[in-house]
């Protein structure tokens, strides 16, 4: 239970003190509103969203920040001086969004984050000794592999940057190539591409022999695609659910893989019903909302991600304390906000 040893740590338990419900959810309350109170204190764009709520009585009080809200006001969220961001990333519409290009911020600080979060989510599949393949985005400093990049180096691993490849397979046979000739164990990169790869490559005894995990993101994750990818190259995936606007870093399978842990010590998430806004109970599907608790650039309260899961009920089997997402299923319509 690394990641509850982590969180532990993070939310100020004492050395050997084991993470409690209890103990995670005052955190985040306390948390909730030093974040509230810093938004309004560093932003006027929030001053006066949040004037209403000085005195909320709960999380479920507060008004949801939209994806439009954030493509038509997201400068006015910002909550440090220029000189403090270190990396802005622009997300322009996609087939499964609507309306204006986001731009989201974060200080080398924020980004911090997202690296302590691999190298202490990411042992449960990889560890010194492993060559870690990296097929995302990796070129600019602050990019989601350069991100897990070094996160998995803090963990011994080492990293062979190649970044996202054409869907097309024009770049397939290279990276077969390099998977066979570097000894790759392990890596990051989306359903569908790992798919690709591990279909024209089965029967490789050199790739099969090596390859023993993958983490699959950013991109929706098909049963279909995660067998093959299983049965071609003989490993175990692991699945990630994260955003751009979460700080890339969601929440992430354990050992058991058996739903997502939520990293529950820097997001608050919440399952609504979408009509109504409402919180649902536990078991029940509904929206993704988040709110991020330790973000200093661009704190988002109450996101609406436009993602459907659930959490689920019953404890996980690798004994976590922390709560489980349902696989990420297809996003639901946005056009209503």
């Amino acid at each position: 239970m690394m990641v509850d040893d982590w969180i532990a740590k993070k939310i100020g338990l004492p050395d050997g003190a084991p993470l409690t419900r209890e103990a995670l959810e005052a955190w985040q309350a306390a948390k909730l509103r030093e974040t509230l109170a810093y938004a309004r204190a560093n932003s006027n764009y929030y001053r006066e969203k949040f004037e209403a709520s000085l005195d909320f009585s709960g999380l479920s009080q507060l008004p949801f920040t939209t994806p439009s809200e954030l493509a038509r006001h997201g400068s006015g969220m910002v909550c440090v001086p220029a000189s403090r961001v270190g990396r802005i990333v622009t997300l322009q519409p996609t087939s499964g969004t609507t309306g204006e290009p986001k731009r989201v911020y974060f200080t080398e600080e924020d980004q911090e984050l997202m690296v302590d979060y691999i190298h202490h989510g990411l042992p449960v599949m990889t560890g010194p000794g492993d060559v870690f393949l990296v097929l995302m985005p990796c070129e600019r400093p602050g990019s989601v592999g350069d991100l897990v990049a070094t996160g998995v180096e803090r963990i011994g691993s080492r990293a062979v940057r190649v970044g996202a490849i054409p869907p097309d397979g024009s770049r397939d046979e290279e990276v077969l190539g390099i998977m066979r000739a570097e000894g790759v164990t392990t890596g990051l990169a989306t359903a569908p591409t790992a798919a690709r790869l591990a279909r024209k490559s089965a029967g490789d005894g050199a790739i099969r022999r090596n390859m023993r995990t993958i983490l699959l993101s950013a991109q929706f994750i098909s049963d279909e695609d995660k067998e093959a990818i299983e049965t071609s190259w003989g490993c175990e995936a692991y699945e990630h659910y994260g955003m751009t606007e979460m700080g890339l870093g969601g929440a992430m399978a354990c050992a058991a893989r058996a739903g997502y842990h939520p990293r529950e010590a820097d997001l608050l998430f919440e399952i609504i019903d979408p009509a109504s806004g409402e919180p649902v109970p536990d078991g029940a599907y509904g929206e993704i909302v988040f709110t991020t608790l330790t973000r200093e650039a661009m704190p988002l309260i109450r996101y609406r991600t436009g993602d459907r899961s659930r959490f689920l009920q019953e404890p996980c089997p690798c004994g976590s304390i922390l709560k489980r997402l349902d696989k990420v299923g297809d996003r639901l319509e946005r056009k209503a906000y």
